[in-house]
């Protein structure tokens, strides 16, 4: 039972670590688009809420990706 437990935390241990470096893809990624989607909007309403625009998406990158690691300007 001991060899059981054992191997059901080595394997839980690399799940979360599995699971911790796919959550920072999918954050950075995520924090991309939302980029995208902040320029389009800023083209399709003319540059009139640029500054509203990029405050919140800026907001919503930093929650999906805390570590402030999106290049969305180097990325376009």
């Amino acid at each position: 039972m001991s060899n059981f437990l054992d191997k059901a935390k080595e394997l839980a241990a690399q799940a979360r670590e599995r699971g911790g470096s796919v959550a920072e893809k999918v954050g950075d990624a995520a924090a991309k688009g939302v980029g995208v989607i902040a320029d389009k909007a800023d083209e399709m309403t003319g540059g009139k809420y640029t500054e509203k625009i990029e405050d919140v998406s800026e907001k919503i990158e930093g929650v999906l990706d805390p570590n402030g690691n999106t290049k969305k300007d180097d990325d376009k």
